[in-house]
């Protein structure tokens, strides 16, 4: 039995069971089973039942909600009559969690205490909705995807024909989302679902508006005269949103296309696109995060599918709304589409970006695609760049990658072939990745004035539309990537500036085993420094202060670990930086005073400025607001109480002078 049966045998079940009081009842509202209730920012949501009695001898009509099948809520009204009509409206509210709600309302006769059952509707949730566009990608179909979850509801239907077909316009049920392509919310809108639905225990609706193979043209088309014109595509999604109750309650929109452009109409994409963008702000102006995607390498002749992509990369600083996520260096890709594994990761990276802009997630390191920020030369001789991508991101340098091309021959790939001088491979020699900077080495002093990362196509073609030698059938990489395995977005033509002069006279001076005084000549084009710090036990630089343009002095008053502290100064403008290191070591041998850098046990090292345990030859300072607890015997050579020493079971501090 199909869906579409199976939800056609249900409605027929129910219209029969309830025909006898059809002409006693009409419901103006009236949940429907498995609908589910956008939630308010109480985590709570409210079923409204209302209507009219139009029969007479009806005293009260009441509704009783379960909650997984047990009593929760019940809510009764006084029925008062005009000629022989009865208004009603009734609500309860439920919470947004893993449990499903039954609702039932009942008819009293006057004079009786018996009551007649005229609705039941059951396996009501209430959570967040969204909303998925584009074309098979954001489809993402696997019939050999088996995952289900009860709490993963849509409305209405993907039509037949990759939801080109007409849609009925009463196809309005609610339901979980299957594993037809009537039903499904696709590979990663079901693995999103899932992991919102296991860490934040939200039920969430998905609809899925998708159309295999769509043009953005196709999917941008909106009626003003009717917006919920069932023969477009954005009229399809915008129809179940309203007939679902969900009008003013998405969350969020997500938008993955491009791969019909790139063999057609790639340079009109960006004005296409923008006109969607305008449809969703009109017809959904409540969303908190527009969430667009940048494709793939596909195969073609066109040089504007990089620029495409270029600007999916870029439209997160066009408008605030949107951001953006690169599938380049997706799993299982077979160079159009991915396979369930594929898909799940998507899934998966995307939870992590809308935990943290929806959820208040704490987990944001390196979760988004690393995305190119400005591009330099180093120095004045013009033998290497700098690229810098978001703060925070720590790239690696990938190693070669040997593949079979095309012809069943052994092809090896190097990430210097993707890094584009003016269009052009074959001057960038060398890289190497420190942080979220990656300076390129070249060949001899260059004069281009753009730097692009990856080829529009892959892999090249001949006149015929053949792979060239030398070239896969999908592209292998290699990639640039951060720690956490998330490829950078492809970029084009970005700008290379002209290199800052050189930072002067950047000195580290320790002032104590606590304390190093930065000091510099103040350049003479810089419109901030960023100041950055190394301290022993880190792998890579952090930001320690940014300050105002004219700042000359710094001192750090926190360097509480033996061991060499190394510090990087940044000139900043918006299109180059300038850079200098120096370094100090911080000496805590024996003998020097050590401070309490926090409160905890004496025996602790992490209690102690150096990272160890003081010794009967040290002097010792407990710094103020900081309580230090002593549970042993112990000896220094001094002790100076700035804040608290508390003696516990077993413990003795002994002083001795020296």
């Amino acid at each position: 039995m199909t869906v579409r049966t199976l939800c056609l045998f249900v409605w027929l079940w129910l219209a029969v069971i309830f025909s006898g009081y059809g002409q006693q009842v009409s419901f103006s509202q009236l949940p429907a089973s498995y609908q589910l209730f956008p939630r308010n920012q109480n985590s709570l949501a409210t079923v409204p039942i209302s209507g009219q009695v139009r029969s007479l001898g009806y005293s009260r009509v009441s509704m009783q909600v379960t909650r997984n099948q047990s009593p929760y809520r019940y809510v009764s009204q006084l029925l008062t009559y005009t000629a022989d009509t009865a208004p009603f409206s009734l609500s309860a509210t439920i919470s947004a969690e893993r449990a499903e709600y039954g609702v039932k309302v009942f008819l009293y006769r006057s004079g009786a205490s018996d009551s007649v059952l005229v609705a039941d509707r059951q396996n009501i949730v209430a959570g967040d909705v969204y909303l998925l566009s584009g074309q098979s990608n954001a489809a993402s179909y696997q019939p050999t995807y088996t995952y289900q979850n009860e709490y993963i509801r849509t409305v209405g239907i993907y039509t037949n024909n990759t939801n080109y077909d007409d849609y009925n316009p009463a196809d309005t049920l609610w339901g979980p989302c299957g594993q037809t392509g009537y039903t499904s919310a696709g590979v990663w809108g079901t693995e999103l679902a899932r992991q919102l639905i296991e860490t934040y225990g939200i039920p969430i609706c998905v609809i899925n508006g998708s159309a295999g193979g769509a043009s953005v043209e196709h999917l941008n088309i909106r009626n003003a005269a009717n917006p919920m014109d069932l023969t477009t595509n954005h009229g399809k999604m915008l129809y179940r949103v309203t007939k679902g109750g969900l009008k003013g309650a998405v969350k969020a929109y997500f938008f993955r296309q491009g791969e019909n452009e790139t063999s057609g109409n790639a340079p009109a994409w960006p004005t296409n696109f923008e006109k969607l963008y305008q449809n969703v702000q009109l017809d959904y102006p409540e969303i908190s995060r527009f969430y667009l995607f940048q494709i793939n390498l596909l195969s073609g002749h066109l040089e504007a599918s990089a620029s495409m992509r270029d600007y999916q990369r870029r439209a997160s600083s066009i408008h605030p709304l949107i951001v953006s996520h690169a599938t380049v260096g997706t799993i299982g890709y077979d160079g159009i589409h991915y396979n369930v594994a594929g898909y799940a990761q998507t899934g998966a990276q995307i939870f992590k970006i809308v935990a943290r802009d929806l959820y208040g997630s704490t987990d944001t390191a390196q979760i988004t695609s690393p995305n190119v920020q400005k591009v330099y030369y180093r120095t004045a001789a013009r033998q290497e760049i700098v690229v810098q991508f978001d703060e925070g991101q720590k790239i690696i340098w990938p190693n070669d990658t040997t593949v079979a091309d095309t012809y069943g021959n052994p092809t090896t790939h190097k990430l210097t072939q993707w890094l584009l001088l003016d269009k052009q491979p074959g001057s960038v020699l060398a890289g190497q990745a420190d942080g979220y900077r990656v300076t390129l080495s070249l060949s001899g002093s260059r004069t281009e004035q753009k730097l692009a990362y990856l080829p529009p196509n892959y892999p090249l073609l001949d006149g015929m539309g053949n792979p060239l030698p030398g070239y896969a059938t999908i592209f292998p990489g290699p990639l640039l990537k951060n720690q956490r395995g998330l490829g950078a977005f492809s970029f084009w033509d970005v700008p290379i500036n002209a290199p800052m002069a050189p930072l002067n006279d950047f000195i580290a001076q320790i002032l104590s085993t606590r304390s190093v005084r930065l000091t510099w000549t103040d350049h003479d084009s810089e419109q901030s420094y960023i100041l950055e710090r190394k301290r022993p036990q880190d792998a890579s630089y952090t930001r320690l202060v940014q300050l105002p343009a004219g700042s000359t002095t710094f001192v750090d008053t926190n360097a509480a670990s033996a061991g060499v502290y190394t510090y990087r100064l940044r000139a900043i403008t918006a299109l180059a930086e300038s850079t200098a290191d120096a370094s100090v070591t911080i000496d805590c041998a024996t003998g020097s005073e050590l401070i309490s850098v926090q409160s905890g046990n004496f025996s602790d090292i992490t209690t102690w400025q150096c990272g160890r345990v003081p010794t009967v030859s040290d002097r010792i300072r407990i710094a103020v607001g900081k309580t230090v607890t002593l549970t042993q015997e112990a000896s220094v050579q001094s002790l100076t109480l700035d804040g608290t020493l508390r003696f516990g079971p077993g413990g003795n501090l002994k002083v001795v002078p020296q």
